[in-house]
């Protein structure tokens, strides 16, 4: 049995070493995706397929880099906060922008139920727009 907080952080470090099967092994099929209001392609997306097929590509889209670096790791039993910044240079001017963020993560059985982000989405538009 893995700890919550330790199950947040291998899903980190899978995503930045691409390993698909990992990370898409610690979400639940119909795992809730919500991403802020203003933010390119902000909305709730449900399932794996709509995350990280449809949302992730999409993102990716407006960016030359999107990194996600996690700093502090707060662990509330099924809750797990995760404190951080972006780094992220865009396509059009490649200019760099660092945003903080934070990411709420749910835990139910092993597995990522939820998760919610927190950011700067002024910074990050007014990065895309330029």
């Amino acid at each position: 049995m893995i700890a919550n907080v330790d199950l947040v952080k291998k899903f980190y470090s899978s995503f930045k070493a691409n390993d698909k099967q990992t990370y898409l092994q610690m979400c639940a099929d119909n795992i809730e995706w919500t991403v802020m209001d203003n933010m390119p392609c902000g909305c709730t997306y449900i399932g794996k397929t709509a995350v990280f097929e449809k949302y992730f590509q999409h993102l990716f889209s407006n960016f030359h880099e999107f990194h996600a670096m996690p700093e502090e790791f707060l662990d509330a039993g099924e809750v797990i906060v995760v404190l951080g910044k972006y780094q992220i240079v865009t396509k059009k001017s490649r200019e760099t922008v660092m945003s903080p963020f934070a990411h709420v993560y749910t835990i139910k059985n092993e597995k990522i139920i939820r998760f919610r982000q927190y950011t700067d989405t002024v910074k990050i538009q007014n990065a895309v727009s330029s």
